[in-house]
């Protein structure tokens, strides 16, 4: 008989974050279908229109760089950590994880926060 195993905490953060950047990114998508915009494609891509999206929906792209970036990096964590095994390396690999999780955090929310006003 084959029984499955619990699956382990950054498993369960990559199952998460996967379920929520499809959330996300299909928000981020939707705003190019014409049939939800009311207009074409190419229209929806108008720097105009860009810029629009951009102000008025900011905090779904931010959420979906965090959402992302974090799960693309515990995904580099979970490969590190099968990698090798031992106490000190881990701590590093934890410790540079979050470090870096924080770095792109930050120029993400430098990013959204500081637009430029158009004109």
């Amino acid at each position: 008989m084959i029984t499955m195993g619990r699956a382990s905490n950054i498993q369960m953060w990559q199952y998460l974050t996967a379920i929520l950047l499809i959330f996300f990114l299909g928000f981020h998508l939707a705003e190019r279908i014409p049939q939800i915009t009311g207009m074409s494609y190419h229209e929806s891509l108008n720097a105009e229109n860009v810029y629009h999206n951009y102000t008025s929906y900011g905090w779904v792209l931010w959420f979906l760089a965090a959402i992302a970036l974090f799960h693309g990096l515990n995904g580099l964590r979970g490969i590190f950590l099968e990698w090798r095994q031992g106490r000190a390396y881990t701590l590093t690999v934890n410790a540079l994880f979050w470090l870096t999780y924080l770095v792109l955090l930050g120029v993400a929310t430098w990013t959204v926060i500081g637009l430029p006003k158009l004109g």
